[in-house]
């Protein structure tokens, strides 16, 4: 059977919901342009040209206000616009897109992707709705319906800079190890910041020329920045912009990142494949992608795995595992030609969308047989 026509429904004032999902449309956008088959948004509220502005003026401009008075009145407004919600299921999470595919001889097949960063499904209720279930971060070692499946956790940010971060590969390598990374993790946000500090002060000692800057966004952001600076580690309360951020890790032979929030692939993994990163994770990924990310292949492991601040010898290994891989340099590259490999073959937006279109087409040869 053909699919010839996809829905995405979509609610733009939700802060989250069209935000998480827009990876996964741009995906589907592209890979229908390719086969031919018909890719609309489908608006689920009233006024979705003037409620979408009105997010981003309310997020730009209304929430830098002092008090809640401006934000609190733009969020009524935009309520009493929006009338209600026309979801083709009867239940609606901020973290679940929902999709409808069509076929040439009328069949639809109902499709959920869950963007959350947890392990766990957001909604019972759509996971039953479903035909296919879409997780982004889904781990093995869970158990989950049958119709659930994993999915790139796609980063929507890359999205416009694709081509500019695939011309990044072939820039010079003038740094030993970048680690730039917002502190914060666990499900308090605060519970991951132990572990982020003794990982920068840890890579901080390897002898290698180095490019660290610890991001303070929770905790006791003073006493952090105190003991970072202590150690000679640079500290920001603001966001390096994207462009400067995949800039400085193309230039940079090792690039150490660590799992995201709830332990997830982080989205910045995305940008990092594209630009042929040779990736260092602080432990090896929980959740896994429809191709599995691949230790020694597609990244390098420290072996890190968190206990909240617990006493780890595996930090006081760093520095020389840092010194090892710098001095085997085919192995760099290797890893550095195999991400930009995965990148084109799975995470590219046209690849997400037709590795969908698989799943989907799959889900349809079940039901017939």
């Amino acid at each position: 059977m053909t699919i010839s026509r996809v829905e995405a429904f979509g609610r733009p004032y939700d802060y989250w919901y069209d935000r998480y999902q827009t990876y996964y449309r741009e995906a589907l956008r592209a890979h229908c342009t390719a086969t031919g088959a018909a890719f609309a948004v489908v608006p689920t509220t009233r006024l979705p040209r003037i409620l979408a502005p009105m997010r981003r003026v309310r997020d730009r401009y209304l929430a830098r206000l002092p008090g809640r008075w401006a934000t609190a009145g733009a969020d009524g407004l935009a309520h009493l616009l929006e009338g209600p919600l026309h979801m083709p299921s009867s239940h609606f999470h901020n973290a679940v897109g929902q999709y409808r595919f069509r076929t040439e001889d009328g069949a639809t097949v109902n499709v959920c992707i869950d963007s959350a960063d947890y392990p766990e499904l957001r909604s019972p209720e759509l996971v039953e709705w479903s035909d296919l279930y879409l997780k982004a971060n889904r781990w093995p070692s869970e158990t989950y319906p049958p119709n659930v499946r994993p999915v790139v956790n796609g980063d929507p940010m890359i999205l416009p800079r694709i081509s500019e971060l695939r011309a990044q590969r072939s820039a010079e390598k003038e740094i030993d190890v970048c680690f730039v990374v917002r502190v914060w993790g666990g499900r308090r946000e605060v519970e991951g910041i132990e572990h982020n500090l003794r990982l920068l002060e840890a890579v901080n000692r390897a002898d290698c020329s180095k490019l660290l800057l610890a991001y303070l966004v929770a905790g006791d952001i003073p006493e952090i920045s105190a003991r970072l600076r202590r150690s000679g580690i640079p500290t920001t309360t603001r966001p390096v912009p994207p462009r400067t951020l995949w800039r400085l890790m193309a230039k940079s032979r090792l690039n150490v990142i660590r799992l995201g929030m709830h332990d997830c692939i982080p989205w910045r993994m995305a940008g990092s494949l594209a630009i042929g990163a040779a990736v260092v994770l602080d432990q090896p990924p929980r959740a896994e992608w429809p191709e599995p990310l691949r230790e020694g292949v597609n990244y390098l492991s420290l072996g890190c795995v968190p206990d909240h601040g617990s006493v780890d010898d595996r930090y006081d290994s760093i520095p020389a595992l840092i010194l090892e891989w710098l001095a085997d340099r085919p192995r760099l590259e290797a890893v550095t030609r195999s991400n930009e490999q995965y990148f084109d073959d799975h995470v590219a937006p046209e690849r997400v969308g037709a590795s969908i279109f698989t799943a989907v087409e799959s889900t349809i040869a079940d039901r017939v047989a």
